[in-house]
């Protein structure tokens, strides 16, 4: 049973600790990504976040869809910015860098981390278990909570029909179905290809061949049952004919220009897509499922503990990477992060009889790009309440949140486990499997071709290899 992660209560107070922090202002070269525009880094929320950390900052931000190909050729490139986010570890160019050497080893930086407190408490020891490679730490990990992404969809829909919130996979496939066939002229798409969707077909559940190997999750019988399910979900012209290119941000404008009726993400974002929908028709409104019950398992997400993290050039030297961690280390004060995550009291919000008010400017200045940044302490509902919505959005949505504690707690494995022979390997074949993958899906092949070419690439002595080594990684992860 995988090591869970704990949950802490933040405080609510947002006066700084009487600690003492850095006097003298650095600057700071830095790449990371943003899920929408680039923040204006001169604006009130940022000059004073800039102030309480005495940095110069020069960021740049690439939208989300693109910054992984981004962060390759910079790292090829060895044209390293001082720090930078790594969205995922599971890139054979990332891997390939830090084994050369292009990284700081935060051991190097701060040992047993006793100068970095923040650091030290705030990370749970499963998160730096599952953020190491070959033993060693060098990402500081972006902590993120348990409650994180949800399915964004259309009760006002579903309750002209009179159909209830679905608790299951069929049913909300039964739903959809109903409001597409009941709104021709609309042209809704139901839903898209969603990975998540397979922890309902058993995506928690570890697959191991005779040699003892660790199938990845692609290459398992129960991965093609996802897909014969898909197959199914598309001869009923619930998706989109182009779903296999659609970038994140194609599904969120869908959604947000009431297009779609279906969209994964942090349920935060909730109220924005409201705000959004609200401009088209005042009666519009989203919500949020948190799980939906499958044949094998639920469709909830919950959060491993962290999403990818920051690393420090080692062309930066040993004083100033020290400065960066101290920076890193006082961003991880629960104290700061609240600053982060709400910003300023009289320029944000206001307090109105102990009720938290967003002011204007938090609309105009806060988004969670600041979090692409800096690092942040645990806070359960960090992916839940939006800043900019009313307490009583805000709690409402904790309520529906805590569904999914309701649930099995489980993650896919293959979040956290590693291969090296299967990120070096598994690029060469990609391409050629998801278009195999979305011709099944589309029906151009049949499952039978699809199960055979699965097969032979699971007999290939390279992802046996890999398999052995996934299993490996199990075993030390979990």
């Amino acid at each position: 049973m995988q090591e869970t992660v704990g949950i802490k209560n933040m405080p609510n107070s947002d006066q700084l600790e009487n600690e003492e922090l850095p006097s003298e202002f650095f600057t700071l070269h830095a790449l990371s990504n943003t899920p929408r525009e680039a923040p204006d880094l001169n604006n009130h929320f940022w000059t004073k976040i800039k102030d309480l950390f005495k940095v110069q900052l020069n960021a740049e931000f690439v939208p989300l869809d693109g910054y992984d190909t981004k962060v390759r050729l910079v790292l090829a490139s060895g044209d390293l910015p001082e720090a930078m986010v790594i969205n995922t570890l599971d890139d054979s160019v990332f891997n390939k860098a830090v084994k050369q050497g292009l990284f700081w080893d935060l051991e190097e930086l701060a040992g047993d981390f006793t100068d970095f407190p923040n650091l030290q408490r705030s990370i749970p020891d499963a998160v730096w278990k599952y953020t190491r490679i070959e033993g060693k730490s060098y990402i500081i990990p972006r902590i993120r909570p348990i409650l994180d992404a949800g399915i964004h969809w259309r009760p006002d829909i579903f309750g002209k029909l009179e159909l209830p919130q679905p608790k299951t996979l069929d049913a909300y496939i039964s739903g959809l179905k109903q409001v597409v066939d009941a709104n021709p002229l609309k042209g809704y798409i139901g839903l898209h290809f969603e990975e998540s969707f397979f922890n309902a077909f058993g995506g928690f559940e570890a697959s191991y061949n005779n040699e003892g190997g660790l199938v990845h999750k692609y290459l398992t019988d129960n991965y093609t049952e996802f897909i014969r399910w898909y197959r199914h979900v598309y001869s009923l012209g619930l998706m989109s004919k182009e779903f296999a290119v659609l970038k994140g941000s194609d599904k969120e404008n869908m959604f947000r220009s009431d297009k779609s009726l279906t969209y994964i993400r942090n349920m935060y974002h909730s109220y924005t897509y409201e705000q959004d929908l609200k401009r088209v028709d005042t009666s519009y409104k989203t919500g949020v499922i948190t799980y939906l019950n499958g044949p094998l398992g639920h469709t909830g997400e919950y959060g491993t503990g962290f999403t990818g993290g920051f690393v420090i050039s080692k062309k930066v030297p040993k004083e100033k990477a020290t400065r960066i961690l101290q920076m890193y280390d006082q961003a991880m004060a629960p104290e700061v992060t609240q600053l982060l995550l709400r910003g300023f009291e009289g320029l944000h919000y206001q307090i109105v009889n102990g009720e938290r008010i967003p002011l204007e400017l938090a609309k105009k200045e806060m988004s969670n790009a600041v979090m692409q940044i800096f690092p942040n302490s645990e806070d359960e509902w960090q992916k839940v309440i939006n800043n900019a919505a009313p307490q009583e959005w805000n709690e409402q949505m904790k309520k529906n949140a805590e569904t999914l504690y309701d649930a099995h707690y489980a993650i896919d494995p293959f979040r956290v486990i590693r291969s090296e022979t299967w990120l070096r390997e598994w690029p060469k074949a990609q391409d050629d499997y998801i278009s195999i993958r979305t011709q099944a899906i589309m029906g151009i092949i049949s499952m039978n071709d699809y199960e055979s070419y699965v097969q032979r690439l699971r007999e290939q002595p390279v992802y046996k290899q890999a398999f052995q080594e996934f299993a490996e990684s199990y075993r030390l992860m979990f």
